[in-house]
């Protein structure tokens, strides 16, 4: 446990956490999350990212142990569609890809986020440039329409497409700050409105979080996101009579969709949306679970002045914020109960990261310990050869084959350090 959250902290934490999912309408949607929030990303530090992108006794694909439910009991998950909310947590697929391409041959899930020119906190684009879900997932387990990138869903997808709809929300202040240090980050408008957008809030207009949260388009993300809509609400989707509500209109049937998803976490409480989703359907877990690979320029580790906002409060998005707490609280008395089980997956991912060199928690569980770019050993998979990379040094298409010993060519040519791990 951090020093900045002792064990007294972490009790009441823990007790405010159960006491809000027990009353009907929860206390405010805020109040365990502020206190967990170093608790439940005490891996998302500096040190650990670096531990597990570089070090030699990182064992990032290292299975952690936790309590179980019997095989028979989980729950089965198939056809897993991913309603990826912007800035709520896009390392979330490292447990995902775990789940559905890892748990045969474990994966090196500690992938470097630099995907691409132009995209170096990529996570995303990394992870399936090194393990494409064609080649490494298990059949059945994503949906065809399976994507990392900000799409909507409807319920009418849902029940047609037989999607298992798996989502992280988090606290509608946080994410829009975020949103708005993420180069005001607008999916959904057309180039003309975010330019707009820009010129009004961005570095040569008021450039304020609270410029940009009260901004026509931007408030009610999760909302339209939960119907079918963008996070960002274009002109042309709204008819010449009616003005931007912030999502109102789409607010009872999003509350709908809160209680039809196969799964949903919450971003400030990461480490127990992990263990839920185990609690719930099995698979071994890794410490790259735990740790964020996805991090922007302005990224912290706590939480956000809500100040900069000047006053401003989503309230769409709030309440539905609200719904997920209280529905995600209801999961973890359902499926975990005693919230130590997860304390202790924390725990030993911690010990990971924080053994010294030398030591017996030094393992080849890594494929830069073991100096492989490609293929599989040890019983560790190591991917294929991050095509994209080969943008970094201006080269064209190219082909790319993994050799014996794991090193990638480049038309049978080695490019020294282009393909490492902790590129």
């Amino acid at each position: 446990m951090p020093a900045a959250l002792n064990a007294a902290a972490y009790a009441a934490a823990i007790a405010s956490m159960v006491l809000c999912s027990a009353i009907d309408d929860g206390c405010s949607a805020a109040t365990a999350s502020h206190l967990l929030q170093r608790q439940s990303r005490m891996l998302r530090s500096p040190k650990a990212r670096e531990v597990l992108l570089q070090s030699a006794n990182s064992r990032a694909c290292g299975k952690l142990e936790i309590a179980q439910v019997p095989a028979l009991a989980a729950q089965p998950l198939r056809h897993i569609h991913w309603l990826h909310f912007p800035k709520a947590g896009t390392s979330f697929l490292a447990t995902i890809w775990n789940f559905a391409c890892g748990q045969r041959i474990p994966l090196d899930l500690a992938v470097s986020p630099r995907a691409v020119p132009g995209c170096e906190q990529c996570y995303d684009v990394a992870l399936l440039d090194r393990y494409p879900a064609e080649t490494y997932c298990e059949d059945g387990y994503l949906s065809e329409d399976f994507s990392t990138q900000h799409k909507p869903v409807t319920a009418l997808d849902m029940r047609q497409k037989d999607w298992s709809v798996v989502g992280l929300f988090r606290r509608p202040s946080q994410r829009l700050i975020s949103a708005f240090y993420d180069n005001l980050h607008a999916s959904g408008m057309s180039g003309d409105e975010f330019s707009d957008l820009w010129q009004a809030c961005g570095a040569k207009g008021e450039n304020s979080a609270a410029c940009y949260a009260r901004y026509p388009g931007i408030a009610g993300c999760t909302a339209r996101m939960l119907t079918g809509g963008s996070c960002a609400e274009s002109a042309a989707d709204r008819s010449l009579l009616s003005s931007f509500d912030g999502g109102k209109a789409r607010l009872e049937e999003a509350l709908k969709m809160v209680k039809e998803m196969t799964f949903l976490g919450l971003t400030e409480e990461w480490d127990l949306s992990v263990c839920l989703f185990h609690r719930m359907f099995g698979g071994s877990v890794s410490a790259a679970q735990l740790v964020d690979f996805h991090q922007g320029s302005l990224h912290q580790d706590e939480l956000y002045d809500e100040a900069q906002l000047a006053g401003f409060i989503d309230e769409v998005d709030e309440e539905i914020y609200e719904a997920a707490s209280k529905r995600f609280h209801e999961l973890l008395r359902l499926h975990v109960g005693d919230l130590n089980i997860c304390d202790t997956l924390v725990q030993q991912a911690t010990r990971m990261t924080e053994e010294p060199a030398g030591t017996a928690v030094q393992s080849a569980c890594d494929c830069a310990s073991i100096g492989r770019q490609c293929g599989v050993s040890q019983g560790l998979s190591c991917g294929q050869c991050p095509g994209k990379r080969l943008d970094f040094d201006g080269l064209g298409p190219a082909n790319l084959t993994c050799d014996v010993s794991g090193q990638c060519l480049v038309d049978g040519q080695p490019r020294p350090k282009l393909f490492d791990w902790k590129f």
